[in-house]
């Protein structure tokens, strides 16, 4: 009986849901799609008014223009006098583009209003002509041969005759004109009448939709209460999962106070549950605190709600430490932003970790003597040492020092990528032929070339430019790229290595081969460790899966990048490209006080072109070509600027900017973004100097640069209007920005505009939620005028609205943003507009 009683009342909540949902919108939407044509008809209808009664006025105004054509002429064939004639000049000057204008209109109207065919217009054109050339002929006859010519020629009435026909057809087409509109005039009208009975017949079908529907709202509340009843049956179980899980999950507001805890949390910090809640989370974990809003220091420079991943330190209440790993994440609810992070004890895979690297270091150190022993005594007797082995022996002999060697080079690998992690790798820079590298490792892969069958053909430019790079690092990586392409080249086939100067700046290394190219689903792990473009690879192929990993780590710890490019079963083409000694070279060293700019820019053309106008500024360019090589020469230090494009090979420029500003090291080297977007990211608090935007205005790229690599000279106080209804906010803000800023409240839009007609500020800090309206009503105020001022939104809420945060120079969130980058972006902002005021 029970089951029974909800099924009806599910289906009495079903059919409400229909009629509330579905009948009752759709009736609406009728009504409004009904009363919007009439509006729309009616907008049409006067359009159509308008545009006839213009279409008339242009008619008379090409008569009237005629009439003055002919007044003109016979004033001068009257007295001679050449003043009369200016009339005639301008009505002639006028003319054409009345006419133009006249034909535009009825063409436009074809088919709808004007029902008079392009024959009756034509006829009125040839007539204005014939009757130019009549005013014409006369004038010119008393200039050539004086009064008494011209004066026939006017007696003959011709003239007259054609221009009582232009009269005539002048008429037809208004009467024509007016004829078609009282005809669309009347059609409205009976349109008009039958929306009137449909809206009226809809409006009587939705009374009865949403009487029905209230007279089913007493069975909805039964099945909303047995909703609530099966709700608070699943809140119970998700506790119980929660309590269960063996990680520690934690709720947060985004100020870091903990909300909510599970079980675990309770175990792993070693307090109840009562001791948690409304404690800061700073208290148990210990987080980077660089100044910075929590959120900030949680996420880092990441987006928090995509989810991160942290290993932090947790901390229980006798002092010890342990580590941790946390999944953190950014969920909104209807009671604003919270932070959910699951929290797990790592110790013991640290521990785990810490075995296994001693183990690996351990094992790989001590198999290292034994086998330089095994390995070399093996090629002796297979070098015949020993004098001549058996044919049987000497294969054997073969067999095992071949698989020494390659145990050699997995031990090698794996020493090198222990290295790489743990930032121990070190280069040894210095000048280096790039193309004398490539003879050298085409030489050592002589011996697998013979053994794998196959050819290996070396073309290198002439008088090519040096990098400066670690020889032995870098010969590494061309060995991993060659013994790959001879692996899977075909037999007989041939592997193509190429060193290059593709621009003047950069020189490549390319090795091709000819095999079946690289598998489509094994791309994107195809640079990642103990990678196997197939399980059978390493049994057919040889090799670890490790060495294209540290190619790659080799190359961009040289601030370069490496690649591929591959068709399936066209052969596959490894390449990667260094910067040229030559290129450094070219700008000047830095005892000439020369600032330094880096600049990152994937498109070689570009890149040049941004390149020289930055040199004419006066200053040294080091160019890279994507966010890899960026962040490998930024960590180098050194430079007074940066430039960078948004959209780049391997990522973004606004990530690499994010990290930069997230890390003290970097966090105040001025920057500047090229986009071929205009509002691609100016929404954020990135402080940046100028966002130019393609194509690119060279002479405002200087300007922005010098003013990045100089700073602001001018030291007078900023003018800032801060409106804002909540006066403790307004306190701190004043404060954080009194060393260089006047500040000026005003607490209601009304109050901003007066304050704005009492005096223009240099910058305005804009709050959205007043008492007495929203802040955008101010922006009107804010942008007429010739200078508009620069306003910075600082809300509680991030700004949805795309074109509204285009309107605006900043949008920066109160829980969001620190007073730090606020006050930056204020002076940032009038340093721009000071800046546009001098050109």
């Amino acid at each position: 009986m029970t089951s029974f009683l909800l099924r009806r009342e599910q289906r009495g909540l079903l059919i409400s849901v229909i009629l509330g949902l579905v009948v009752a919108p759709l009736l609406l939407f009728l009504v409004t799609f009904e009363l919007q044509r009439e509006f729309s008809r009616g907008t049409v209808l006067r359009e159509a008014v308008n545009h006839s009664y213009d279409q008339r006025m242009q008619l008379q105004t090409v008569f009237s223009l005629m009439q003055d054509s002919e007044t003109g002429q016979r004033g001068f064939v009257i007295t001679g006098q050449e003043r009369f004639l200016e009339p005639y000049h301008a009505a002639q000057r006028r003319l054409p583009a009345q006419l133009a204008a006249l034909r535009a209109m009825r063409e436009h109207d074809a088919g709808d209003l004007i029902e008079t065919d392009d024959p009756v217009f034509d006829r009125l054109e040839a007539l204005i002509a014939r009757k130019q050339a009549v005013m014409s002929e006369g004038i010119k006859l008393r200039r050539e041969n004086g009064e008494d010519a011209a004066r026939t020629l006017v007696s003959s009435g011709k003239g007259k005759a054609i221009m009582d026909e232009i009269r005539i057809v002048v008429t037809e087409l208004q009467a024509a004109d007016k004829a078609a509109l009282d005809r669309r005039i009347a059609a409205d009208g009976a349109l008009t009448q039958r929306t009137e009975r449909l809206t009226q017949t809809l409006f009587v079908v939705l009374v009865v939709f949403l009487l029905a529907a209230f007279l089913m709202l007493s069975r909805q509340i039964r099945a909303r209460q047995q909703l609530f009843t099966v709700a608070q049956a699943t809140a119970g179980r998700l506790d119980a999962i929660l309590d269960n899980a063996q990680d520690a999950i934690v709720t947060l507001n985004p100020s870091g106070t903990i909300e909510t805890v599970n079980k675990a949390a309770e175990e792993m910090f070693g307090l109840p549950r009562e001791n948690l809640l409304r404690k800061a989370l700073a208290q148990f974990i210990d987080l980077p605190d660089r100044g910075e809003l929590f959120i900030r220091q949680l996420a880092g420079a990441d987006d928090l709600s995509k989810g991160v991943l942290r290993e932090l330190t947790g901390r229980r209440t006798d002092g010890t430490t342990f580590p941790i790993e946390a999944s953190i994440g950014l969920v909104r609810l209807p009671e604003g932003e919270r932070i959910t992070a699951s929290i797990r004890d790592i110790s013991e895979r640290r521990r785990v970790e810490k075995l296994k690297a001693e183990f690996v270091s351990t094992v790989s150190h001590e198999l290292r003597t034994p086998l330089t022993s095994i390995a070399g005594s093996l090629g002796l007797l297979v070098g015949g040492a020993a004098g001549a082995l058996p044919e049987r022996a000497a294969r054997l002999l073969g067999i095992a020092h071949s698989n020494c060697q390659r145990l050699v080079r997995l031990i090698n690998d794996i020493l090198d990528i222990e290295k790489i992690e743990s930032g121990q790798m070190e280069f040894d820079l210095q000048p280096l032929d790039l193309g004398e590298l490539a003879r050298r490792a085409v030489d050592a892969m002589g011996g697998l070339g013979g053994q794998m069958n196959v050819a290996f053909e070396l073309d290198v430019a002439p008088s090519l430019p040096l990098v400066r790079g670690d020889a032995d690092r870098l010969s590494q990586v061309a060995a991993n790229l060659l013994s790959n392409a001879a692996k899977f080249s075909p037999a007989g086939g041939a592997v193509e290595v190429k060193v290059s100067a593709p621009r003047p700046d950069v020189l490549r290394f390319c090795v091709r081969d000819h095999g079946p190219g690289v598998p489509e689903a094994f791309r994107d792990r195809i640079f990642s460790k103990f990678a196997q473009a197939d399980a059978s690879d390493t049994r057919a192929k040889g090799g670890t899966g490790l060495g294209l990993a540290i190619s790659r780590e080799i190359v961009q710890r040289h601030g370069g990048r490496l690649w591929f490019e591959s068709e399936p079963g066209q052969g596959a083409t490894f390449m990667f490209e260094l910067a040229t000694i030559e290129t450094r070279a070219r700008v000047p060293e830095a005892s000439d006080g020369a600032a330094r700019v880096l600049l990152c820019e994937d498109d070689p053309d570009i890149a040049e072109i941004l390149s020289e106008a930055l040199r004419q500024a006066g200053v040294r360019v080091h160019t890279v070509g994507d966010v890899a090589s960026a962040s490998a020469v930024l960590e180098i230090g050194g430079f007074d600027a940066f430039v960078t494009d948004v959209r780049l090979p391997d990522g973004s420029g606004l990530d690499l900017l994010r990290r930069l500003r997230a890390d003290a090291a970097t966090r105040d080297i001025p920057a500047l973004v090229i986009s071929a977007e205009a509002a691609e990211g100016r929404g954020e608090a990135l402080d940046v100097v100028d966002w130019l935007q393609k194509p690119i205005d060279l002479e405002r790229l200087r300007t922005a640069v010098h003013r990045a690599v100089n700073g602001h000279a001018d030291s007078r106080r900023i003018e800032v209007l801060h409106v804002e209804d909540d006066a403790d906010v307004h306190a701190v803000v004043r404060d954080a920005l009194q060393e260089r800023c006047t500040v000026r409240h005003a607490d209601s839009v009304r109050s901003g505009r007066a304050a704005l007609q009492l005096s223009r500020p240099d910058v305005v800090i804009l709050d959205l939620g007043l008492g007495d309206g929203n802040g955008v009503e101010l922006l009107g105020d804010l942008h007429e005028g010739d200078e508009p001022v620069p306003v910075i939104v600082f809300s509680a809420q991030p700004l949805e609205d795309r074109a509204l945060a285009a309107s605006v120079d900043a949008v920066l969130t109160k829980s969001k943003t620190t007073l730090d980058q606020l006050a930056r972006t204020v002076r940032k902002l009038a340093a721009d507009a000071d800046s546009k005021r001098r050109r």
